[in-house]
């Protein structure tokens, strides 16, 4: 069944669930929705979908690589490299081949990389295109480790890690510490204008990171959305909605 496209926004269209969206630099829109992970592309025409029933349930996508999208299985520590006709291009990948034994968090680089959050051995691993280990790695601040981390991206050559109820650390391209962010996130963000979109007590909020000022981000809907063509974009577990 295709998805709707609704160009008018009700408060009662957010009553799903809310699902990990994000854009790619094409415009193409990647959506987890349970078990699948679906892309449209700028019209909003289904492009095609993925599902793994081996691997459970996708955690998160990266798309910043539209030809190389990572698909990330935190159940199963797994990862699925998508190409952009949403199939896969490999076998999935397993962490504990590559002697990882909890990958909690997975994003790409804008190195051509990935960073892997390993939580047992508190550090950030960084792995090559080939998903080879390499000597690089970063060491998180230790007074961030009571608390439950929850997503990890890297944004114009800084890289973010998030913790519940926390903050978010930020990093560097050479993975020196920058300042960290102190919001009380629940899950995953995204940017959008310069500020960081989040969650918090399931309200909406932004940190404008120019000015390091917390606003909240008034819109009727508590979907975590993405700036789509000047216009605000969710997926509420059923269909896409413009707003």
């Amino acid at each position: 069944m295709s998805l709707i496209i609704l160009l008018l926004l009700s408060a009662s269209k957010t009553n799903g669930q809310c699902s990990f969206i994000q854009a790619d630099k094409f415009d193409n829109v990647w959506v987890v929705n349970n078990r699948e992970v679906i892309c449209f592309d700028k019209q909003f025409k289904k492009i095609g979908s993925y599902s793994n029933i081996l691997l459970g349930n996708p955690t998160y996508i990266d798309a910043l690589d539209p030809f190389r999208v990572v698909v990330f299985y935190q159940s199963s520590q797994s990862v699925v490299i998508l190409n952009n006709a949403v199939a896969e291009i490999s076998e999935p990948i397993k962490f504990q081949d590559k002697g990882i034994s909890d990958a909690t968090l997975v994003c790409r680089s804008s190195k051509g990389g990935f960073w892997v959050f390993n939580r047992n051995r508190w550090e950030i691993l960084y792995f090559d295109s080939g998903f080879n280990p390499t000597a690089e790695k970063i060491i998180p601040d230790i007074t961030f480790s009571d608390n439950k981390p929850t997503f990890i991206q890297e944004n114009k050559g800084i890289l973010y890690l998030a913790f519940q109820n926390k903050g978010i650390c930020r990093f560097d391209s050479f993975g020196a510490r920058m300042g960290d962010i102190p919001i009380k996130i629940d899950s995953y963000f995204t940017f959008i204008d310069g500020s960081i979109v989040y969650s918090s007590k399931e309200k909406l909020f932004q940190y404008i990171l120019d000015s390091n000022q917390i606003k909240a981000f008034d819109m009727p809907f508590s979907c975590i959305p993405i700036k789509f063509k000047g216009k605000f974009l969710f997926f509420n577990g059923s269909e896409l909605v413009v707003s």
